[in-house]
């Protein structure tokens, strides 16, 4: 039997965070909710925005409308270590310093309390210190392995 990863479908979310004035956000779709007040996010040790989240010890996460494919081709397909991916979106501060973006579905302020190793992988836990619902009616971008 192959190994397939593109038969569960996953939402996908931009994970921004802020370092003594360095901003960095990524795209990912293997995240999900642990609790009511937890959420769980898996961060590759190549990207650019584990380091200010590790050091911050704070994250956001917005999630994307299906209408905001261009958003997650940004924050998926580009580095924060070449381009300022927060130039053409807009987004405000959260009490942690953690971007949010504006026009999401939901965006959740976080707090970093566990980070597991995992080979290549960090498995971050945030607990969730506010929550923001802009567009509840809307449908989530779901992310398969082809494309969006």
């Amino acid at each position: 039997m192959k190994l397939r990863h593109d038969m569960l479908t996953h939402g996908v979310n931009i994970v921004c965070a802020q370092d003594e004035g360095r901003l960095g956000g990524l795209a990912v779709a293997w995240a999900t909710q642990l609790a009511t007040d937890r959420i769980l996010i898996c961060v590759g040790k190549q990207s650019a925005t584990r380091p200010l989240i590790l050091n911050s010890k704070a994250f956001g996460l917005s999630v994307l409308a299906k209408d905001q494919v261009n958003i997650a081709q940004l924050f998926g397909r580009k580095s924060s270590r070449t381009v300022h991916k927060f130039e053409s979106v807009g987004y405000h501060t959260a009490e942690t310093g953690s971007p949010l973006l504006d026009d999401c579905i939901a965006a959740f302020d976080c707090r970093v309390e566990k980070v597991y190793e995992d080979n290549d992988h960090k498995l971050i836990i945030g607990r969730i210190i506010n929550a923001e619902f802009v567009k509840e009616q809307s449908e989530p971008l779901i992310y398969r392995s082809k494309d969006y």
